[in-house]
């Protein structure tokens, strides 16, 4: 992904003011072929913003945007926006569809006016109403679907056509559970058939789940882009939840499996647990004292599970295990769970990024109380 060839779209200090304010400040990005990008960041920060630029719906103040086709890149402009965005397919915000329209009527009208054969629309809008699961709702009136129902056309109504770039804008706003693993299944179903995604959320794990890289805009900047293993490297900084047993929950002198397996689910608040959980974390602090700092585990009773914040360095990571198994803790579980590590990085970031917009603002004051 490192070659010239492999980028798709390249933003080069892109900016959009609205009067005096910045919405977006000299954002510089390249999204390559076949990846799935996440757009990361704060209510305001300018993830919207940037990707209606892309979409050619605002235009920027200032930088450009160039996207590949035919083989090599092109700046985008209003002459040549249709040629360009023509192998792009957008959902930015919710999807607004009239209530007498049908699934069928929807999607055709999108990849007719998207130049699909028009011989092979009937086949496409069927086969991806049926990738999202809603085929049998078709030629049903949109007015009777649910918020998901509707996000989930507004999604396939972007890749009708078949671009190689989708560009999803907060997908899963509004969606329940059951809904936003579906999106997440469909998006990963995208990165299989090689497309490239770009993908703004507010919902860090369905981001953790599907991006190849994470890109984390805050005041209109760029904070961070890269993958979340190598953020995790550069903070320096993660998290490993634990799960062990204690020795009233399992033991094995001549109990039978019955009373072994009883003995897992105790009550969290029973004495005996708190009190082996305490010792527990005693141990845990002699165990890994070379590899953590003070302070550094805590145990949540309702979960079972002991955080053990460390330095994010996998051979640390494997040090540990190793030394945990050596002292006979009976590990049940030792992960490092993605969703957890990059709300840790994100509000590490978005903290670093406010303190600096302060302290840009308090010295803009101090210099124009000297004018």
């Amino acid at each position: 992904m490192s070659q010239s060839t492999d980028i798709l779209i390249e933003l080069r200090q892109l900016s959009k003011k609205f009067g005096k304010f910045t919405a977006v400040d000299k954002v510089s990005l390249q999204i390559y072929r076949g990846e799935c990008i996440g757009f990361l960041g704060p209510n305001g920060a300018g993830k919207s913003t940037t990707m209606k630029m892309v979409a050619n719906l605002l235009r920027p103040t200032a930088g450009e945007i160039w996207i590949r086709t035919n083989g090599h890149l092109e700046q985008l402009t209003g002459q040549n926006k249709d040629r360009l965005l023509d192998n792009t397919g957008f959902l930015i915000e919710s999807p607004a569809f009239y209530k007498t329209s049908t699934p069928r009527q929807i999607l055709t009208y999108f990849a007719k006016l998207k130049g699909y054969p028009r011989p092979e629309i009937k086949s496409r809008v069927e086969n991806i109403v049926g990738m999202i699961g809603l085929r049998k709702w078709i030629d049903e009136k949109i007015g009777t679907f649910s918020k998901g129902m509707k996000q989930k056309i507004g999604i396939v109504s972007a890749i009708v056509h078949d671009p190689d770039i989708v560009i999803l804008d907060e997908p899963h706003t509004g969606l329940d559970p059951s809904a936003r693993r579906d999106v997440r299944d469909f998006i990963l179903k995208l990165r299989e058939m090689g497309k490239t995604v770009f993908l703004s959320s507010h919902l860090l794990y369905e981001v953790s789940e599907v991006a190849d890289r994470i890109a984390i805009i805050s005041h209109g900047r760029i904070i961070a882009c890269d993958t979340l293993d190598n953020l995790e490297s550069q903070a320096q900084r993660s998290t490993i939840h634990l799960e062990v047993l204690h020795p009233s929950e399992y033991r094995e002198s001549g109990e039978s499996t019955e009373t072994r397996e009883s003995q897992k689910f105790q009550d969290p608040q029973d004495s005996k647990i708190i009190q082996e959980s305490q010792d527990m974390v005693t141990k845990l602090y002699r165990v890994l004292h070379d590899f953590i700092e003070p302070n550094s585990i805590s145990y949540h009773r309702d979960t079972r599970v002991y955080q053990i914040d460390f330095n994010g360095v996998p051979q640390t990571q494997h040090q540990m295990l190793r030394a945990l198994m050596a002292n006979d803790i009976m590990v049940v579980e030792f992960s490092v769970p993605k969703a957890g590590l990059l709300e840790a990085l994100y509000l590490d970031y978005i903290a670093k990024s406010d303190t600096e917009d302060l302290e840009h603002q308090k010295a803009n004051i101090k210099v124009e109380a000297v004018l």
